[in-house]
């Protein structure tokens, strides 16, 4: 969507892009075949594959068992659960027309480097790889599995469809221990994600500016810009939860349990 919508590019022009990408850090097996994809034509029309492609995606229910997972164990999957929720908005197509009749839509005005996108896609690819890791290692611990994050991103590398060159350095980073259990604070990866999530706010910042959803690269910024938040807001949410249901709180100076000075309302 951005690269056709917002910056007007053809499919055969970004499957060049995505060929490029796989000669470095993003080499993995989908930028591969979106690649391929793209540069595929129709026989029956001679029109680029993708263009005559009904755009109402599919899905087996691995994705929406992954994010079920997540929820169920206190985990976010965020960048994952806004891939799944971009499939099942594809399905609503009728809706989507009349949508297009109703409010206007991006208007191909968005200028961004083959560089800063680049960067926006490594920076969210960590990130969802980071999400998947945390997942895995609250599963682990729940379900008392032991699971070794080092060897399951060995055999992720070594053949499925997430298969990526950088799962190399990802269960050098598990082996070496994680901080927090987070791919995103492995020394190697935060000096590449740190600098990659500034692309990353680019693209998501003019891609609403155009009026063209990128959900999965959203998702994606707003879980990074939340783990380097010290504070979050959730105090709020907290006292609120306390307000209507009693349900008490921690504070800052220690103990739980705690109500604030309101009657329920």
């Amino acid at each position: 969507g951005l690269l056709r919508d917002g910056m007007g590019r053809s499919p055969a022009q970004a499957a060049d892009l995505f060929g490029r990408w796989n000669e470095g850090r993003l080499k993995s097996y989908l930028v591969e075949i979106s690649h391929k994809v793209l540069a595929a034509t129709d026989e029956k029309t001679g029109k680029p594959m993708v263009d005559v492609i009904l755009d109402r995606a599919g899905q087996k229910g691995t994705g929406r068992w992954t994010v079920i997972e997540a929820l169920s164990l206190g985990q976010s999957a965020s960048t994952i659960e806004a891939a799944v929720g971009a499939r099942s908005w594809s399905a609503a197509r009728e809706a989507r027309i009349d949508g297009a009749g109703l409010f206007p839509g991006g208007n191909g005005a968005v200028e961004l480097s083959d560089e800063v996108l680049e960067q926006a896609l490594l920076a969210a690819k960590i990130i969802a790889y980071s999400q998947g890791f945390s997942l895995l290692a609250a599963a682990s611990e729940h379900y008392d599995w032991n699971l070794d994050m080092g060897r399951i991103a060995e055999v992720w590398r070594a053949g499925c469809i997430i298969r990526s060159a950088m799962l190399d350095d990802m269960a050098a980073a598990a082996r070496a221990g994680m901080p927090q259990g987070m791919l995103i604070f492995a020394p190697d990866f935060a000096k590449l994600v740190g600098p990659a999530t500034e692309a990353l706010r680019k693209v998501v910042a003019a891609a609403a500016g155009a009026r063209i959803p990128v959900p999965a690269f959203s998702a994606a910024l707003a879980y990074f810009d939340t783990m380097r938040q010290a504070r979050g807001t959730t105090d709020l949410i907290q006292a609120q939860r306390d307000y209507f249901g009693a349900h008490g709180f921690e504070r800052l100076d220690g103990g739980s349990g705690h109500h604030g000075p309101w009657s329920l309302g």
